[in-house]
């Protein structure tokens, strides 16, 4: 199986691979850390599946970059730009916000996900809230990838 994480936490990123090679020890963990970065691995190669964080910077931050305006949405951006581009893989949001944007374009995270199954309905698996302090992530992440990782142990 080849999953990609798109996700700037070093700390989340970390937790999420070692969670994965529990799962999957055979797992090709691919990782990227911003939106342009994320969206340029999503179109250029293929995943058995993308692990996407919500909010993040637009670039990757570096020495020299310091990753440009944060989105809010970069997540929900990144899957306009796959159904765009007829970009056909399941993807499921990992975040730690409740509550995602500001004033009229606030939403919390229930009516993100309710969104976005109705907007991406065919690559859109779901939201798992990642909370570092409390494993509850890992059995909402297991049940979502579950039959993704049956498939590729039948392989």
């Amino acid at each position: 199986m080849k999953l990609l994480i798109v996700e700037d936490d070093e700390n989340k990123r970390k937790q999420l691979q070692a969670y994965i090679r529990e799962l999957s020890p055979d797992a090709e963990i691919v990782v990227r850390n911003s939106y342009s970065s994320g969206l340029r691995e999503i179109v250029g190669a293929k995943h058995d599946v993308v692990l996407l964080d919500m909010t993040m910077p637009t670039y990757d931050i570096g020495v020299d970059e310091d990753g440009g305006r944060p989105q809010h949405y970069a997540g929900r951006s990144i899957l306009q730009q796959m159904q765009r581009r007829s970009i056909i893989r399941p993807v499921i949001i990992v975040t730690q916000f409740d509550v995602f944007g500001e004033g009229g374009e606030r939403l919390t995270r229930h009516q993100l996900d309710d969104q976005l199954r109705a907007d991406h309905p065919s690559i859109y698996l779901g939201t798992v809230y990642y909370n570092p302090a409390i494993d509850g992530w890992k059995s909402e992440l297991r049940l979502l990838l579950s039959s993704l990782l049956d498939k590729a142990r039948a392989m």
